[in-house]
C-alpha cells in the first residue's frame, strides 16, 4: 500500500514548530526544513515562519552566538569548525561573522592546555595531535606554536 503523506495544515504546522522549540533552540533554516519533512506545503511553512520571527521565537543571530559559545566552550572547537557547524545550521555568513567576533579571546589559552594534556608529555604522536586539532578547527600555526611551547614548558 502507498501512504502518501497529508498535509498539514497552518495550526498544524504551527504546533509542531512551537514543540520543536519547546525541545531546543532552532535555527529558521532548521524549522523550514523539519516542517518540509512534516509534509507541510511552502506557504504554510513561510506562514508558520514569519509567525515565530514576529513573536522573537526564531532569531538566526542569538541563535548563532549561543550555539558558537556553546561549541568553544562545551565541545572546545575552534573557529574554523564552529563556522562549519554554524553553516551546516543554515545560518546566513554575515550572522557567522557576528557570532564568532562575540566568542571571547580565550581561544589561544585553551588550545595550549587541551594540546598539552593531549601530547600526554612525549613528542611521538606530534602528527596525530596536529590532525586532531586541525580536524577540531584550529589553525595549524597555533596548533604548531602550543606544540613548540610545551617543549620549554617543561
Amino acid at each position: 500500500m502507498d501512504y502518501e503523506k497529508k498535509a498539514l495544515t497552518y495550526d498544524e504546522a504551527k504546533e509542531k514548530a512551537l514543540k520543536y522549540l519547546d525541545y531546543r533552540s532552532h535555527s529558521e533554516y532548521e524549522i523550514r526544513e523539519k516542517l518540509k519533512l512534516a509534509g507541510a506545503e511552502a506557504d504554510i511553512i513561510e506562514q508558520v515562519c514569519e509567525f515565530l520571527l514576529e513573536y522573537k521565537l526564531i532569531n538566526d543571530t542569538d541563535y548563532a552566538i549561543r550555539y558558537s559559545r556553546d561549541l568553544q566552550n562545551l565541545k572546545r572547537l575552534g573557529k574554523a569548525r564552529i563556522r562549519s557547524e554554524l553553516k551546516k545550521k543554515g545560518i546566513e555568513n554575515d550572522i557567522i561573522e557576528i557570532a564568532l567576533s562575540e566568542l571571547p579571546e580565550q581561544e589561544e589559552a585553551m588550545l595550549f592546555e587541551l594540546v598539552k594534556k593531549r601530547m600526554k608529555g612525549n613528542m611521538v604522536n606530534r602528527e596525530k595531535v596536529m590532525r586532531y586539532f586541525l580536524y577540531r578547527g584550529y589553525s595549524y600555526d597555533e596548533i604548531k606554536n602550543c606544540i613548540n611551547n610545551i617543549n620549554f614548558e617543561d
